[in-house]
């Protein structure tokens, strides 16, 4: 792999995307704080997710951010997953977690069944570093009936425990949750988790929280609402493509061990970014990671919509 080719230099041609809140609202230091972030490793359907997490792991190790985090769909808390979550927890800084829907159900397992393996107290939570306040939300929790699938909801109980650490927060703040708040597919009552999200703003009218990222989705996006930008961060390992395109890539032994491997489109390499909030030039910057697809890519499979499936994650400079 040819790290000059697999990351996009940051800043360099990049444009500032104008989004209007103001870090100038908030009593804040001049600080720099930088999150290295992966979402959707899914090592329970990707034959290579140790080698994938182990380049991150690396990279972060000799980069040392403040913290790192994960978006979820991770891992699994089966025996032959050992390696993988042993090579997570060798990070010596803070690490944290975001429950994903295949992170749970899958196999059997509950929900606690994979906190407790991965060493997770709550499933949701908050906490405070270098100025920025951080909020994780569990968006698996039981969706009204009639409903079908993988749970993707959030609450009455966790949006009371929002609104109430919203209101008591002074500081801005980065959200987390692995299915999205603004796109179809994602959270069933984004709408109105949106709308809390909105109601807590500064003195100044500035809403506290200053972006949203997610995963659950596999693919690269950012949109604003109402002056909050959602972004999407993409998986670290494929795009889901499903029975009808499915396509055998690999070793009998290895499709065996992976059944729902066929199902994907491979990335070549490792998807991740480095997230770096700049309060004294107040900048959100998101570095950018491109790869290619381990063929057939979904265009050669004549996949619908195949154009707008990318193996990326864009860099983004966004004002806040």
């Amino acid at each position: 792999m040819k790290r000059r080719n697999f990351i996009i230099n940051a800043l360099k041609g990049s444009v500032l995307a104008s989004i209007p809140l103001s870090l100038s609202s908030f009593n804040i230091k001049n600080t720099k704080l930088k999150i290295g972030i992966v979402s959707d490793v899914h090592q329970d359907i990707i034959h290579d997710g140790v080698s994938r997490l182990s380049l991150f792991i690396s990279e972060m190790k000799k980069r040392k951010p403040d913290f790192i985090i994960q978006l979820g769909d991770f891992s699994l808390p089966r025996k032959q997953n050992q390696l993988f979550i042993d090579k997570w927890n060798s990070f010596n800084g803070p690490k944290y977690h975001v429950l994903g829907n295949h992170d749970m159900k899958d196999f059997g397992y509950k929900k606690e069944e994979t906190m407790r393996w991965w060493k997770m107290q709550k499933r949701y939570y908050s906490f405070d570093l270098n100025g920025f306040h951080f909020i994780v939300l569990d968006g698996n929790d039981e969706n009204p009936k009639p409903w079908n699938g993988y749970n993707r909801y959030i609450g009455t109980k966790q949006q009371l425990w929002l609104k109430n650490d919203l209101k008591k927060t002074l500081k801005p703040t980065i959200l987390f949750s692995h299915q999205s708040l603004e796109a179809k597919g994602g959270v069933a009552n984004r709408k109105e988790i949106r709308t809390i999200i909105e109601n807590y703003t500064t003195k100044s009218g500035h809403s506290k929280v200053v972006a949203c990222l997610s995963g659950h989705h596999h693919t690269d996006y950012l949109k604003s609402i109402n002056k909050i930008p959602y972004i999407q961060i993409n998986s670290m390992s494929y795009k889901w493509v499903g029975d009808q395109y499915k396509y055998t890539r690999f070793s009998k032994q290895i499709e065996k061990n992976f059944p729902n491997l066929d199902k994907t489109c491979p990335y070549k390499e490792p998807l991740y970014t480095v997230l770096t909030l700049d309060s004294e030039r107040e900048v959100l910057h998101l570095e950018g990671k491109k790869t290619s697809f381990i063929n057939p890519t979904p265009n050669e499979l004549k996949i619908p919509g195949a154009e707008k499936m990318s193996p990326t994650i864009t860099e983004r400079n966004l004002k806040i």
